[in-house]
């Protein structure tokens, strides 16, 4: 064999090897790839749930309710609105001379009555069960789309 021939076996050996190595590299970077692909799709569900749990924890009807069961709040009542005219100024009291006049204020007797001890809530309402429509909603998706939920596929993982 001539001397030249005798080079291009290393290389071609070496290429070879290189190529083999490169393909096997690749594949694990796919699977890493459709594993963050499934990955994002579990949390895009994921998401959409918690979205749909806050607006459900939002829901002003339902944060009046519990301010009024557990806190003891209530609508405004007509007492408890005053005038900013019938509010005590901070230091008003030292720094006013007593030669001065009084003015007649025709709020002065309308004093704002606060609310200082609890009441004791109401008797809880019957829990509001969730709608016919949204409960067929929920299981239809778990059925359909098992991996938007969050839960995980029994198919094998793609290898080559």
């Amino acid at each position: 064999m001539r001397p030249v021939t005798l080079m291009w076996i290393p290389l071609a050996v070496a290429v070879g090897v290189s190529m083999f190595l490169l393909k096997y590299k690749v594949q694990a970077l796919e699977d890493v790839l459709v594993a963050k692909q499934a990955q994002v799709v579990r949390d895009r569900g994921a998401i959409r749930v918690l979205e749909a749990e806050w607006t459900y924890l939002n829901d002003p009807e339902r944060l009046r309710q519990l301010s009024g069961e557990y806190l003891g709040f209530g609508p405004p009542a007509v007492i408890n609105i005053a005038h900013i005219s019938a509010l005590p100024l901070r230091g008003a009291a030292d720094a006013a001379p007593e030669s001065a006049p009084a003015k007649h204020n025709p709020l002065e007797n309308l004093t704002p009555q606060f609310q200082t001890e609890l009441r004791s809530p109401p008797a809880a309402p019957a829990p509001r069960n969730p709608s016919v429509v949204s409960v067929a909603l929920a299981r239809l998706q778990r059925l359909l789309v098992p991996t938007a939920a969050g839960a995980t596929s029994s198919s094998p993982e793609r290898r080559q």
